[in-house]
């Protein structure tokens, strides 16, 4: 007997399908079923007759599947829809085999496991196709290698090439920092400007960085600053006679008489047989016309230097000789540079402004240079307090 749930045949007295459960039916019988016998011949045994339809058809002895022990226990179903359910399609031989159904997950985790297993099933695949077609190729070509293959692995190629453009990008920029490095180590200590930036800043130990920062004061008028740059310099090399005799008239060029007065008489202690500290103290004391001192120094010298003979004291001021200025007075095209001279031990004072130069104007200690425009020159010299008689010069620069 044929189940109407599931199509499955099942034996004839079931009354229970042995795959679904389903309670079975008996098909309606067909008309030639339902027609009467043909009548027999006289010489013929009568057919039996037939079953009254009042009478009742044989009791199905069949159990039910949940209560046959002797059968399979079997789970129901699970169809997609209840239109399938409803219709289940029977698939033989000679029919098209259904569409496969898309399987039904109770967990998320094993829908996930599923994906992940398809996954791996594809990666294998690839993998194995992939093996199969390069020994093929090579079974073909003995020669054959994976470079001769333009579009073999063409995102590996990808990134072995960004791989060396970040390591080209990594070269480039470590190079570029060396040579930075190597740029600042050579102006820090290569350059005069360098030097003065270690000096300003205190990371230089060495006197000749101190040096070229007072240099450069000196020449932009700061004589406060460099004095003291010429003091630090002092300090760093004061073991040195000739650096410290240099110190000290820089601190003469820098109108700091009383540092030049305290640097001379450290040399004349340490060093008292040198007669430059000596020579170079008694002058500057002659251009301060600080008399007393000047004759105790040279009380002083005799007492502590062997073979000198003090000079007669002579309190009367000699005559101090008037400055030459060169060029004259004049004309000159672009610009002119004036040069000043004196007596050795005189300090010289001039003004550009047509006014009377005193000791509080500006100390001569180069060649002055005018650019166009009128300029007046005054010129004086001082030794020991005393002035000489002012010089003057007009200059007209076009």
């Amino acid at each position: 007997m044929k189940c109407r749930a599931c199509g499955e045949e099942n034996s004839p007295n079931a009354r229970y399908c042995s795959y679904c459960g389903a309670k079975l039916t008996a098909a309606p019988a067909s008309e030639a079923e339902t027609k009467q016998p043909p009548v027999a011949d006289a010489g013929q045994p009568a057919a039996e007759a037939p079953r009254s339809e009042a009478a009742p058809r044989a009791v199905s002895t069949a159990r039910p599947l949940s209560d046959n022990p002797y059968q399979p226990r079997r789970m129901p179903t699970i169809y997609d829809n209840a239109a399938q359910a409803a219709h289940p399609v029977s698939i033989d031989e000679n029919t098209t085999p259904a569409p496969k159904r898309t399987p039904v997950f109770l967990f998320d985790d094993e829908k996930e496991e599923e994906e992940l297993k398809r996954r791996r099933e594809t990666a294998l695949r690839e993998a194995e196709e992939e093996r199969r077609e390069l020994a093929r190729r090579k079974a073909e070509d003995p020669f054959y290698g994976e470079e001769d293959d333009e579009d073999y692995d063409d995102e590996e190629d990808e990134e072995e090439s960004s791989h060396r453009g970040r390591v080209i990008t990594a070269v480039i920029s470590i190079v570029t920092i060396l040579l930075l490095c190597v740029a600042l180590y050579a102006f820090l200590f290569y350059t005069s400007m360098g030097s003065r930036l270690r000096a300003y800043y205190g990371v230089s130990a060495g006197a000749d960085d101190y040096i070229c920062l007072a240099d450069w004061q000196l020449e932009q008028g700061n004589a406060t600053d460099a004095t003291a740059s010429y003091y630090n310099a002092f300090r760093l090399k004061s073991d040195d006679y000739d650096f410290v005799l240099k110190i000290a008239g820089d601190f003469e060029n820098c109108r700091a008489y009383e540092r030049a007065e305290q640097t001379y008489m450290y040399l004349i202690e340490n060093y008292p047989d040198a007669d430059d500290p000596y020579d170079n103290l008694m002058a500057l004391l002659i251009k301060e016309g600080k008399t007393d001192t000047y004759n105790a120094l040279i009380a002083y010298r005799a007492e502590h230097q062997s073979g000198y003979v003090a000079p007669a004291q002579d309190n009367t001021p000699a005559a101090v000789q008037p400055p030459v200025l060169s060029p004259e007075s004049g004309e000159f095209t672009g610009t002119v540079k004036v040069t000043i001279s004196a007596a050795e031990n005189a300090a010289i004072h001039f003004t550009v402004d047509g006014s009377d130069p005193t000791e509080a104007s500006r100390l001569y200690s180069g060649a002055i240079t005018l650019y166009s425009g009128s300029y007046t020159l005054k010129a004086v010299a001082i030794v020991g307090g005393v002035s000489s008689e002012i010089v003057s010069a007009s200059y007209s620069v076009s």
